[in-house]
């Protein structure tokens, strides 16, 4: 029977995983401390006194951008029920919309025709389903005499309930973090070619964040690292202004802040700032606030091989194309194919008992840089090699490899600071 185990990254993290488990442990403590905190918090404010009802009418679609863009902040199953709402606040010709799930707070801004300015929290999910179902431009908003929130657009009307207003947490307080501008484009690839190997926090909550260190030595930069063990993956963009991040060295930011941060890449203008405990990003109308996480990302450096046995220089949308095909035949669980490198000629082969196989071959350079094989053999996860390939810019890029149970690297000339390890599957014989 054979078995087949992957070479887990983890091995070379041992020294980090007690450490990374207690601090998880604390975490967790920590967030269900700071949710008593907020309950007190919300027992000692004081109601707020509205003299009249608050009253105003805002474009629909500007609306319904913000609640859009909320959904995915606020939890499923919160810990508290006033997280499944929104606070809507009305004053100076503005409407904001904010929400919070007590680790990620979101606050959005769109103008709006103020008749009376007040605060009111309603059901999130059902307020945006009741605003993308309407056709009118301009909606009303009204709150009733029961303090109920009336929605009102051409011939249409809804109501919905309210919770009291101190009952939602207060927004936290971000003036003690600097904020320095960034390209958003850059900011966005970064996140983007380093997002997809973050761990999943149900299958690993200890690497469940992004990485972002300082690199000051030979010019500054800030560098984004993610791993979920099987494979990691590093991005280093230029930060002239690194100093004015607040941070030591290192944070550790939650898989789902980083979601969030890539939806608000699409501005033309973005801020960001992070200290030790919590983040914050901004656009024009836009503001997020995160809290770090407090595990500690491991010692990565000695992962990265100075250098490789074997190099093999390949197109990468031959080989995308070619992996998309055989892809076709595997499971969910077993998406792994050999790939037999050559002097000429790569051939991936793949095999699945239950639906039949698949071979195909495509022209590469091969280079023993160190090794002395002719031709050499790997096992690969697909999936993980896809992952890799859909965010690389490069037409031909390098791939190193080594067989003494070290990573191999992933690495493009176009794909400027960039670098993927994956580590290979090895298969066993009893």
């Amino acid at each position: 029977m054979r078995f087949i185990f992957l070479l887990f990254i983890t091995t070379l993290f041992a020294c980090d995983t007690a450490s990374n488990i207690k601090a998880y442990n604390d975490y967790k403590l920590a967030k269900e401390n700071y949710i008593q905190a907020v309950l007190d918090n919300n027992k000692n404010k004081k109601t707020l006194k509205r003299r009249l009802p608050m009253r105003l009418a805002v474009e629909r679609n500007k609306f319904l951008k913000l609640l859009q863009k909320i959904q995915t902040v606020i939890d499923k199953n919160p810990p508290m029920s006033v997280l499944s709402h929104t606070l809507l606040e009305a004053k100076d010709n503005q409407l904001d919309v904010l929400a919070t799930d007590l680790e990620l707070s979101f606050k959005g801004s769109c103008e709006a025709e103020v008749e009376n300015s007040g605060q009111i929290v309603v059901p999130a999910r059902a307020l945006y389903n009741i605003i993308r179902s309407l056709k009118e431009e301009k909606v009303e908003l009204k709150e009733d005499e029961n303090g109920w929130l009336k929605i009102t657009a051409g011939k249409s009307h809804f109501s919905l309930v309210s919770m009291p207003v101190e009952e939602f947490p207060v927004f936290p307080d971000m003036e003690a973090i600097n904020t320095v501008a960034v390209f958003p484009n850059v900011f966005r690839k970064a996140l983007m070619k380093t997002y997809f190997s973050i761990a999943r926090e149900a299958v690993n909550p200890n690497y469940a964040g992004l990485c972002l260190e300082k690199i000051t030595e030979p010019e500054p930069k800030l560098r984004f690292v993610s791993t979920d063990t099987f494979r990691l993956t590093y991005m280093e963009i230029p930060f002239p202004c690194l100093e004015e991040l607040q941070f030591e060295n290192k944070i550790m930011i939650p898989r789902k802040a980083v979601i969030e941060m890539l939806r608000l890449t699409d501005s033309e203008k973005l801020f960001i700032g992070f200290d030790n405990q919590a983040g914050v990003i901004k656009t024009e109308n836009t503001l997020l606030y995160v809290r770090l996480m407090e595990n500690k990302f491991p010692q990565y450096q000695s992962l990265i091989p100075e250098s490789c046995e074997y190099k093999a220089i390949i197109n990468k949308d031959v080989l995308k194309d070619i992996l998309k095909r055989i892809v076709v035949i595997m499971t969910e669980k077993t998406k792994v194919a050999d790939f037999i490198f050559s002097s000429k000629n790569l051939s991936i082969k793949a095999e699945n008992t239950s639906v039949g196989m698949a071979e195909e071959t495509m022209e590469i350079e091969f280079f023993k840089e160190k090794g002395d094989k002719d031709e050499l053999k790997m096992t690969f996860n697909i999936s993980f090699l896809l992952d890799v390939l859909n965010v690389m810019e490069s037409e031909f890029f390098s791939f190193g490899l080594n067989t003494e149970r070290l990573p191999c690297v992933i690495a493009g000339e176009k794909d400027i600071g960039f670098k993927s390890l994956i580590a290979p599957v090895i298969e066993k014989e009893s």
